[in-house]
């Protein structure tokens, strides 16, 4: 049977919050989705949380390898296994809105989209290495902006890092539909490509490239899960996720050094790793192409400035910016450099904050309402939304795509 919506949840041995992730897909509305769950060598707990959720849910296809893939091998095949005209793939520590597939629906049936995006609130499970943000939602209540995006001015505007990882079009905080991803792979052989590259990044690029616009709401459609075991995090606090990082090299089959792009010097940092990324994708895709580059002195100049957001990694960061300034011959100038700060207690946030991307923002402690996973944690962040403004895109669908892209 074909299915108008295809959900992939990857999952590498996390039968802690595998759970919650599938309750909030079992629980959406509608009989036009399936939930594809790509089991990367799990053990007999995953098997029982999967089974479990397929007696609830009845359209939950399980497909285990034999083997530990690298993620954008096990990606790639949990990707055959889906027949969706659209596919979203969610992580195993994320969560979707009570409401996402009845939201999603409403736009394609209104607008066509070939790539859907959307904001996302933020979770970090009990157990994240991020110690002062545990168990605490951190909800983007105040933008419900509904807009057409040009892909070509997004790519270029992501090059030059006035638009981020989280404003791309990424098939991890979207849906993208099945005609995009078959022209991927009709050029590359696979549509998670370069293979050893980070896919939800990838997939985002890749996506601009093979569209002309993407559909972006401003409005969350999901909730991004950071758990203990959460690879982007044990390299945005490099200092804390030393652990998952081994892991991670060891279940990739490749050590940084191998990874790195021969312009870069290997490094755990988290800005060389998306500069990495997008180097690799820039040879694979526009080699030629001077308006998309990346500007090494600018990663320089932004690992230093920010040394001490992680202060006892302040001495392996500041080593690889000076590495990198000497290879490509930049100058940095000693006083841009900060005195390393003393590693202090962070402060835990409750209530309003500020956030440029959004006028209401605000961040929950779920253990007061006795909440611990991300299941709850969407159920809180839907009660606090007001309904998307899903009518304005019947203007919007008609109107010229924004020449700001972010």
């Amino acid at each position: 049977m074909d299915f108008r919506f295809s959900i992939l949840v990857p999952t590498r041995q996390r039968p802690d919050t595998l759970p919650a992730t599938l309750a909030t897909l079992t629980q959406q509305t509608g009989d036009d989705y399936e939930i594809v769950v790509a089991d990367n060598f799990g053990d007999a707990e995953v098997d029982k949380v999967v089974k479990a959720a397929q007696e609830r849910h009845p359209r939950i296809k399980h497909i285990r390898s034999d083997r530990v893939l690298p993620m954008a091998v096990n990606w790639e095949r949990g990707l055959a296994a889906c027949s969706g005209q659209y596919v979203s793939v969610l992580g195993d520590d994320d969560g979707f809105l009570p409401s996402t597939l009845e939201a999603v629906r409403r736009l394609v049936s209104i607008a066509n989209p070939r790539v859907i995006a959307w904001n996302v609130h933020a979770y970090y499970w009990p157990d994240t290495i991020v110690y002062w943000h545990r168990n605490r939602l951190y909800a983007v209540l105040g933008n419900h902006e509904l807009q057409w995006r040009e892909s070509r001015l997004a790519l270029v505007e992501n090059y030059r890092d006035v638009v981020g990882f989280g404003d791309l079009p990424t098939i991890y905080n979207g849906f993208v539909h099945r005609d995009v991803i078959n022209t991927v792979k009709s050029r590359f052989g696979g549509y998670f490509v370069p293979v050893d590259m980070s896919p939800d990044v990838c997939s985002g690029i890749l996506n601009l490239v093979h569209t002309g616009r993407y559909l972006f709401s401003g409005r969350p459609l999901a909730v991004r899960g950071t758990s203990r075991r959460s690879n982007g995090t044990s390299f945005w606090k490099r200092s804390l996720g030393k652990e998952q990082q081994e892991i991670y090299q060891k279940e990739e089959g490749k050590t940084l050094e191998q990874l790195a792009h021969p312009t870069l010097n290997a490094s755990a940092n988290l800005g060389f790793g998306v500069a990495m990324t997008k180097l690799h994708l820039k040879d694979l895709l526009f080699p030629h192409d001077d308006e998309l580059r990346i500007d090494l002195s600018a990663l320089i100049k932004h690992t230093i400035a920010t040394l001490n957001d992680d202060p006892d990694a302040y001495d392996d960061n500041l080593a690889d910016a000076l590495k990198l300034a000497d290879r490509i011959g930049f100058t940095v100038d000693p006083r841009t450099i900060p005195p390393r700060r003393r590693s202090t207690e962070n402060t835990q946030v409750r209530g309003p904050f500020q956030n440029p991307k959004s006028d209401v923002n605000i961040a929950v402690d779920c253990s007061l309402l006795n909440i611990f996973d991300v299941a709850g944690a969407a159920w809180i962040a839907e009660a606090m939304s007001t309904p998307a403004l899903i009518e304005e895109v019947r203007s919007a669908n008609d109107a010229t795509p924004l020449r700001k892209a972010g």
